[in-house]
């Protein structure tokens, strides 16, 4: 079962550009998803079972824009990952570019951002060492 002081530790530990120690540390606590949702400022955390624990998360004070930019999305994406904004900032960007929530799939190593009508924008592909942004992007 997921440990949200466990959780909470390895947020703390690593930030933005150590996105991949982190994901890490999820699975060794045997998470298998999270989803952050930027308009209800809620975190949800899954293990392979399908127990889950939430927690507040960052709401954005932005409104969401209702046509996703994906090429905003990646570059916003891009300085967080490069340490150039932090999480609020980076969620603040990414409500300006359409982003309402996004999932990260642990077991295919993925992190999926999705718009406000649920369809989703882009899909990152996270690797042990770094973060690449896959070139297939989906078209709406």
């Amino acid at each position: 079962m997921l440990n949200i002081i466990d959780i909470q530790k390895a947020h703390e530990t690593f930030t933005g550009p150590d996105f991949p120690k982190l994901i890490q540390a999820f699975k060794e606590m045997g998470m298998v998803a999270n989803t952050v949702s930027l308009e209800k400022g809620l975190v949800t955390y899954t293990d392979l079972v399908g127990d889950f624990v939430q927690q507040t998360g960052y709401q954005v004070h932005t409104l969401i824009a209702l046509q996703a930019d994906k090429e905003q999305a990646q570059a916003d994406l891009k300085a967080h990952q490069s340490g150039q904004t932090t999480f609020p900032t980076f969620c603040e960007d990414m409500a300006k570019s359409g982003i309402a929530y996004w999932t990260i799939d642990l077991e295919a190593m993925t992190c999926t951002y999705y718009g406000q009508n649920d369809k989703a924008v882009m899909i990152e592909n996270i690797q042990e060492s770094n973060v690449i942004i896959k070139e297939k992007m989906i078209c709406h």
